[in-house]
C-alpha cells in the first residue's frame, strides 16, 4: 500500500460493533444523530466510489452527511490511472469547523486486475487510518481497535495489512527487480453485439490490443483496434437496405518526463475509416508540454500548454472536393487545458486550435468545459459543452453523398461547426444524516428534485 508515510510496522484499524444485536436494530431504524459524533462528508469524485453502502457499513460509528457545510471533516477522493492500469487514489482529509486546519493527505494504489470488492476495500481501509486522528478525541474512540505487528511478506515483498489478503488491492507497487515484466502492461479485448426486430437487424463486433510501459521517466503506449458494424432494414418485402461501416486504427504515445513541469512527445497513428473516405492513412506529431502546476499534483489540478507539429497522410477512397486522391500535408496545432477538483466542485475546460500550414484558411477552434459546483446546503449545477469551428475538413467527396449515406450516417459529410450542450441543477432537501442502509426493493429515496 502506498501512503505518504511508511510506516515500520502493519497497522489495522477496526471499527468493532460493541452494541448489542437489539441495539444494532435500533440503529437500523432511527440513524445515530448525536452531537458528539464526527459529522463525516465522504466526496468521492474517482472510480470505485459506486457502493456508498459499504462505506457506511464498514465505518458505522460516524454520522454519514450529505452536505459538507455541516460536515467535522470533508473527505475528497480523486483517482488517476497507474502505469500498470491500476487506480491511485488520493484522500485529502479536509477539517471542517473546530477541525479547521487539521488536514492530511493518503494515498492508496489497487492493481489493474482489481476487482470492484478489491477497489473499495482498499479505499475503505484507508479512510479508516485517516479518521483515527479525527476520532481520537471522540466517544467513539473507545471503539477503535488498532492491531500492530511486524511487517508480514506479501507477494513482491509487500507488507499486508493485518485483515487483507497477501497481494490483496493494498499492496505496494511492485519495485523493479520484483517485476518480472518490467512494468509493461498488456490489454486484449474482443466485443461482439447482436440486436434485430422483423424488419432490422444490427451486428456490430469490435476487438482491440495494447500495450504499455509507464514509469517516473518515461511513457509509452501502443493499441490497435478493428471494428465492424453491419445494419440491414427491410423497407419493402421487395427492398432491403444495408449499411456496413469498416474501421481499424492504430496509435502510439512515447512521453519523456524532462523536470516537474516540462515532457516532450510524440504521437503517431494509421488507419482507415470508411466514413472519412480513408482508404488509409497515417500521421506522426511531435511536442511539448507545459504544466503550470507540477505534475505530482495531477489528482487535483492541471494546467497545461501542449504544442504540436503534425504530419499527416491520407490515401482517399474517393477523389475529394479538392481534386486529391492522396496528400501529405503538415498543421500545427496548440492545446491549453485546465482541471480542477476541488471541495466546492469541479471544474475542466480546453481549448484548441490547429491549422495547415500550407493554407491559412484551413483551420479548426474547439472549446470544451464543464463545470459542477454547490452553491449552498444540498444545490448544485451543472453545465457542460463543446463548440466547434470547423473549416479543416480535407476528406469529402467531390460526388456527394447518396441520400442513402446521410441518413445512414455511413459518410460524414461536410459541415461548418459542430456542438453540444448539456446543463441541470439538483436539490436535495431534509435530513442531513443518511447512516441507515436498507437495501430492499433497490436502491432510492426521496426528499430530492432533479432537473436535466
Amino acid at each position: 500500500m502506498r501512503r505518504r508515510t511508511r510506516l515500520g510496522a502493519a497497522v489495522c484499524v477496526c471499527v468493532s460493533a460493541m452494541a448489542a444485536p437489539v441495539a444494532a436494530q435500533e440503529r437500523q431504524e432511527a440513524p445515530a444523530a448525536e452531537s458528539d459524533a464526527l459529522n463525516l462528508f465522504f466526496d468521492c469524485q474517482g472510480m470505485g466510489c459506486w457502493d456508498l453502502d459499504f462505506f457506511r457499513r464498514e465505518i458505522p460509528i460516524v454520522n454519514w452527511v450529505r452536505d459538507r457545510q455541516v460536515a467535522d471533516v470533508h473527505v475528497l477522493v480523486t483517482s488517476q490511472r497507474t502505469g500498470g492500469g491500476g487506480l491511485l487514489y488520493t484522500l485529502a482529509f479536509i477539517g471542517r469547523g473546530a477541525l479547521e486546519g487539521q488536514d492530511q493527505e493518503l494515498t492508496v494504489s489497487t492493481s489493474g486486475d482489481a476487482t470492484q470488492d478489491e477497489q473499495r476495500s482498499a479505499l475503505s481501509q484507508q479512510l479508516k487510518l485517516g479518521l483515527v486522528r479525527y476520532l481520537a478525541g471522540t466517544p467513539a474512540a473507545e471503539q477503535i481497535r488498532i492491531l500492530m505487528g511486524p511487517e508480514t511478506p506479501a507477494a513482491g515483498g509487500a507488507p499486508v495489512m493485518p485483515g487483507m489478503p497477501p497481494g490483496g488491492s493494498g499492496q505496494q507497487a511492485a519495485r523493479p527487480e520484483d517485476d518480472p515484466w518490467n512494468y509493461w502492461v498488456f490489454t486484449i479485448r474482443g466485443n461482439g453485439f447482436l440486436n434485430g426486430e422483423s424488419s432490422f437487424s444490427s451486428s456490430n463486433l469490435s476487438g482491440s490490443v495494447s500495450a504499455n510501459r509507464t514509469t517516473e521517466a518515461w511513457k509509452f503506449n501502443v493499441s490497435a483496434r478493428y471494428s465492424r458494424r453491419e445494419q440491414e432494414f427491410s423497407v419493402t418485402p421487395e427492398t432491403t437496405v444495408t449499411s456496413l461501416i469498416k474501421d481499424w486504427s492504430a496509435s502510439a504515445l512515447l512521453v519523456k518526463s524532462l523536470t516537474p513541469h516540462w515532457s516532450l512527445g510524440v504521437r503517431s497513428g494509421a488507419g482507415r475509416s470508411t466514413r472519412l473516405n480513408e482508404d488509409f492513412r497515417w500521421n506522426i506529431s511531435p511536442g511539448i508540454e507545459y504544466n503550470i502546476f507540477p505534475y505530482s499534483e495531477s489528482s487535483r489540478r492541471l494546467f497545461t500548454l501542449q504544442a504540436l507539429l503534425n504530419v499527416r497522410y491520407w490515401d482517399y477512397i474517393e477523389e475529394t472536393i479538392y481534386e486529391q486522391t492522396e496528400e501529405m500535408r503538415l498543421a500545427a496545432s496548440l492545446t491549453a487545458s485546465l482541471s480542477q477538483i476541488q471541495p466546492w466542485g469541479r471544474v475542466n475546460i480546453s481549448v484548441n486550435g490547429s491549422q495547415y500550414l500550407h493554407d491559412p484558411d484551413l483551420y479548426q477552434v474547439s472549446v470544451f468545459g464543464s463545470v459542477e459546483v454547490r452553491l449552498f446546503r444540498g444545490f448544485s449545477v451543472n453545465f457542460g459543452g463543446s463548440y466547434s469551428r470547423i473549416r479543416d475538413q480535407l476528406f469529402p467527396e467531390a460526388g456527394g453523398l447518396t441520400r442513402e449515406e446521410i441518413l445512414l450516417r455511413q459518410k460524414a459529410f461536410q459541415t461548418q461547426y459542430s456542438y453540444f450542450t448539456s446543463f441541470g441543477i439538483s436539490y436535495r432537501f431534509g435530513s442531513i444524516f443518511n447512516n441507515v442502509v436498507n437495501p430492499r426493493f433497490g436502491r432510492g429515496g426521496g426528499g430530492e428534485i432533479i432537473f436535466f
